[in-house]
């Protein structure tokens, strides 16, 4: 038996569905990802990170966000919100 086909989504329906969820999600082409949080440990260290680099961007051009900055990234054969993270 075939599986169900995904139901894909607009950007637009996307974004809305955003702003009113509780958790986030990623989105790649029409399709919709939960994201799964992060422990207190992680948390700390992105937040000693941005803290560390922010500070040494400040006469800069340019800034140093966390990862609950959405970013869009479309190319020919992608279209994507995500929340980039460090690995």
């Amino acid at each position: 038996m075939p599986a169900q086909p995904a139901c894909l989504l607009s950007e637009a329906e996307y974004l809305q569905h955003e702003r009113q969820a509780e958790f986030k999600s990623e989105y790649l082409n029409g399709e919709v990802y939960a994201m799964a949080g992060a422990s207190r440990e992680h948390n700390q260290i992105s937040t000693n990170l941005v803290v560390s680099l922010g500070a040494q961007l400040l006469e800069k051009p340019c800034g140093v966000y966390s990862s609950d900055m959405k970013v869009r990234t479309r190319t020919d054969k992608t279209n994507k919100f995500s929340f980039p993270m460090w690995l």
